[in-house]
């Protein structure tokens, strides 16, 4: 019942303009596909009259320098190629690449049926074309996304005590679980919503697990199920205000007063109960790795480019020219 911002397990570094990034993928597909046509040794992409040819390098020089196109697409396919060539694919990988390739797909039908794009595969074909890739690679990008995954993971575990900290004191995180009695007007509960209210109190103050009151009374049904539990929760959560004013004051084990609440999605009384709020409690909690790393990850300005740039330096990479190279780390905020 609260309405919750789920953030993405992996944020995307580069922001790549959608036109020009559409116009450099035509020159990269076709670069090994060229007619056989060449003046100088360069491949000529297009002859406008017997004397005016395009080549291959004008087209990547004028979107490389001239419109700043160049730079954010390499990187992309840098990272890409990195990510691919760092982390041997298992089975675990495998599974995970399949999960994540099902909720995109789900997020093109939603985001279709919600705001009439042209069709749930357009949708799917433009969104991947701002990781570089085409439309008829979707397996290929979901499996270089839990790559990178995995290696943004290798590196929280590698400095997890100094990410971590710096995490748990900026954002307060902790694991909270919640019973909600829905309401018409929460400043006055009718009898029958009175009556709710104080079984629960009874029971709780009978010494019923908290988790057990929620399957029984909880009006929200979402989590109702799982005893009210509604996992890892920080600052940047989307919480309702008064909800997340709450729930950052308690302490392990704590449980609140009821807090009132009324908005647009529901009106009603929340009871917050909190579980794990100290770091030895959140870093031996196994069930909310995957929450976790991603909130370290979305905690740090530039971890993405500083992980992906450390495996890089892992392979035999050579470049085109030293601009090439400073381009791609000026991308990346990399200083070496």
């Amino acid at each position: 019942m609260i309405n919750t911002l789920k953030k993405q397990w992996f944020v995307v570094l580069i922001a790549l303009i959608f036109i020009g990034f559409a116009i450099f993928c035509i020159y990269d597909t076709n670069k090994g596909k060229l007619a056989g046509k060449s003046i100088s040794g360069k491949d000529v992409i297009a002859s406008l009259d017997k004397d005016t040819n395009i080549t291959a390098d004008d087209l990547y020089t004028k979107l490389y320098d001239n419109y700043g196109y160049g730079a954010n697409a390499l990187t992309r396919q840098f990272l890409n190629a990195v990510a691919n060539e760092s982390v041997e694919m298992t089975s675990d990988l495998e599974d995970k690449a399949n999960k994540l390739k099902a909720q995109f797909q789900s997020a093109a039908e939603m985001y279709y049926s919600s705001y009439g794009y042209n069709s749930s595969d357009a949708y799917i074909e433009a969104m991947l074309l701002n990781y570089g890739f085409s439309a008829d690679e979707i397996n290929e990008f979901c499996i270089t996304q839990v790559k990178m995954e995995k290696l943004q993971n290798d590196y929280i575990d590698k400095n997890f005590d100094t990410l971590f900290d710096s995490y748990f004191s900026a954002k307060k995180p902790r694991t909270v679980s919640h019973i909600l009695i829905k309401m018409e007007d929460p400043d006055n509960p009718t009898d029958e919503e009175q009556e709710k209210i104080d079984a629960i109190n009874k029971a709780l103050k009978e010494g019923k697990d908290f988790a057990e009151v929620a399957k029984e009374y909880s009006d929200d049904t979402s989590s109702a199920e799982n005893g009210g539990y509604l996992g890892l929760m920080d600052t940047d959560t989307s919480y309702v205000e008064s909800f997340m004013k709450a729930a950052l004051k308690l302490s392990s084990n704590e449980t609140s007063e009821w807090v009132k609440e009324s908005n647009d999605n529901y009106k009603g009384w929340h009871l917050i109960k909190a579980g794990d709020t100290t770091k030895e409690e959140l870093k031996n909690n196994k069930d909310i790795k995957d929450t976790l790393y991603t909130n370290i990850a979305n905690n740090e300005s530039n971890i993405t480019g500083t992980f992906m740039w450390e495996a890089a330096q892992k392979l035999n990479i050579t470049y085109a020219d030293d601009n090439m190279k400073q381009s791609i780390m000026d991308t990346l905020g990399i200083k070496e």
